[in-house]
């Protein structure tokens, strides 16, 4: 399907105008024990069910005294008694009602006969180092809201809290089809003509990764027939179907063309390299994306297309990368027609991040792996080695 410079978004205004028409079905959310809910995303909010402490407890290893004995002064401990005038106290442990203070391990001091001492310089306050029953979690505090993704310390607050069992909303289901009959499976050593169909191990990883559930479609030959059949049948099984292959203008690319007949909304192209070809369209309330093949492409339409669909089908706000401020090494520029994502390295000289953009002449693991950052450069824009730009940084910084 051929570009058309005049009628294509932006790739914000392009998601945007998918997620204003889209009812995502949200069925009758899973019941998951809790050591299975991790990386889920509640449905429901989750609050403590009661106090923690339950009672008041000692907030340091210690003794637990009765502060009467030490308004005046410090008594004479020569006769004092564990368990009468006094008990051990370790942290988070309860002590007896008779006792209201704890002295700090640090303080005392235990003779051989188990006498016990205090540093006659220590200032005893009553109630000092003691917590008050729901201190650490106080029943009715909000341990997890909906649409939160339960991680390991969500989890941990929740069992501490309560509960055993997560009412978490059914995982979205993608749904990937591979096109293009010059396409192997991994595996398979390629043959003159011939490509690997790798796209759908990193859009599986990337789906799972933000909380979908993924299924791949076997992959289709460039056969109209055949792919209408897998695609009709995939759009009835998932809520986002992706169409990997054919969006753009080869001979053979009638994938574009194929979303937009069963489309009750369609746009096609946005205002940014890479990735410019992407279809978005809704098919009877399933979303479809007829995504470029290139992994570049595919890389860059599924963070900014996939996530942000995700993100809505889960109620969550729009996962926002840190965004530093890079000083430029090299030039990047973008075409008149839209924005250009260029994805640089960095390396930090005299305290301050520099940039540099991946060589168009770089292999596809060093344009994948290398970079640190992504740098978008407005619509007709040229940046200029020296000027300061922001970056969304993709990974960790090097050292």
């Amino acid at each position: 399907m051929e570009f058309n410079f005049d009628t294509a978004l932006t790739r914000a205004d392009a998601l945007q105008g998918l997620l204003e028409r889209w009812k995502p079905v949200h069925d009758a959310p899973d019941a998951l024990p809790l050591q299975n809910a991790y990386g889920r995303t509640s449905a429901i909010d989750y609050r403590a069910s009661y106090n923690l402490p339950v009672h008041r407890v000692s907030a340091f290893d210690g003794i637990a005294v009765n502060f009467d004995h030490f308004i005046s002064s410090m008594p004479a401990l020569e006769h004092w008694k564990r368990g009468v005038d006094y008990v051990l106290a370790d942290t988070g442990d309860d002590f007896p009602d008779e006792f209201d203070t704890v002295i700090a391990i640090e303080a005392v001091r235990f003779d051989a006969d188990g006498a016990v001492h205090v540093d006659p310089n220590e200032q005893v306050k009553r109630g000092q180092n003691v917590r008050a029953a729901g201190t650490y979690m106080e029943q009715g505090e909000l341990i997890c809201a909906a649409g939160e993704r339960i991680t390991p310390e969500i989890a941990a607050l929740l069992a501490a809290s309560g509960h055993t069992v997560v009412q978490a909303i059914r995982k979205l289901r993608v749904g990937y089809i591979p096109t293009g009959t010059e396409l192997v499976a991994p595996g398979v050593v390629p043959g003159r003509g011939q490509n690997v169909e790798a796209n759908s191990t990193m859009i599986c990883g990337f789906a799972q990764q933000w909380g979908a559930a993924f299924c791949a479609y076997p992959k289709i030959n460039d056969d109209r027939d055949a792919l209408k059949t897998i695609f009709e049948q995939a759009l009835s099984e998932n809520d986002v179907v992706i169409i990997n292959g054919g969006s753009s203008r080869g001979s053979e690319d009638f994938n574009a063309d194929l979303v937009k007949e069963h489309s009750e909304y369609f746009t096609h192209g946005v205002r940014c390299a890479p990735g410019r070809p992407v279809g978005i369209a809704l098919c009877k309330g399933t979303v479809a994306l007829n995504v470029p093949g290139p992994i570049i492409a595919a890389w860059l339409c599924c963070d900014w297309l996939l996530r942000g669909i995700i993100d809505f089908y889960y109620g969550a706000p729009r996962t926002q990368r840190v965004r530093i401020p890079v000083v430029l090494d090299s030039h990047i520029k973008s075409p008149k027609w839209g924005s250009f994502v260029a994805r640089v390295v960095l390396t930090c000289v005299d305290g301050t991040w520099h940039a540099r953009a991946a060589s168009k002449d770089s292999t596809l693991p060093t344009t994948l792996l290398a970079p640190h950052a992504l740098v978008t450069v407005p619509q007709g824009s040229v940046f200029e080695p020296g000027s300061t730009v922001v970056a969304e940084v993709l990974r960790d910084l090097p050292r």
